[in-house]
């Protein structure tokens, strides 16, 4: 039979949420970690970086201004510490605590294009962050570079394999804008071409 919450319960977790692990709250309370969640859901406290303080690969991503799947793949490929949980009955969800991440960052320095990140965004942030984010400004005003006939068809192949513009500047070195205004440049000129 399906337990009440007491009021003490309920002002209990309201009291300790964000501070204490939902773990150890759900422990306290002599509940599973579901049931903890579902009471938050219910109290219309959903927020996951406010209940867990961590970020899905979602929220990271955005902080990143990258594609959902290069964070994915950092987990999967390149060691970025992750935490996998179920918070909605089935659904599981990914998720990165600030602080591994940016122990992560440390080591993966050539992975990440920090003038894009917001300062402030990824909190606690460390002291070298704005060094690599300035480093990282100065190396985005470079000269315009002419896109080769190798390059051109390596950006085309990716593009057709639906890859999306963030991954595909990652791939070639180039910014999202250049890789956009390239693909609508080429994908005119094909057009022009089979209609002559």
């Amino acid at each position: 039979m399906k337990r009440e919450w007491t009021m003490e319960e309920t002002e209990y977790l309201k009291a300790n949420v964000g501070e204490v692990q939902v773990e150890t709250i759900a422990r306290n309370l002599d509940r599973s970690y579901n049931a903890v969640i579902q009471k938050l859901t219910d109290l219309g406290i959903g927020n996951t970086r406010e209940i867990l303080g961590l970020l899905t690969f979602g929220e990271l991503a955005r902080y990143l201004n990258v594609d959902r799947n290069t964070v994915k793949s950092w987990a999967e490929h390149h060691n970025l510490p992750y935490i996998s949980k179920i918070t909605r009955k089935t659904k599981r969800f990914y998720f990165v605590s600030p602080e591994d991440f940016w122990t992560w960052a440390a080591h993966h320095k050539e992975k990440i294009n920090f003038a894009q990140i917001e300062s402030g965004a990824i909190l606690p942030e460390p002291a070298w962050f704005h060094t690599e984010k300035n480093k990282n400004r100065q190396c985005h005003k470079r000269i315009y570079k002419h896109w080769s006939i190798k390059e051109d068809k390596e950006l085309m192949l990716l593009h057709s394999k639906g890859w999306k513009k963030t991954c595909i500047a990652k791939e070639l070195q180039r910014s999202v804008n250049s890789v956009y205004k390239r693909i609508t440049r080429l994908l005119h000129h094909q057009q022009k071409h089979h209609q002559a």
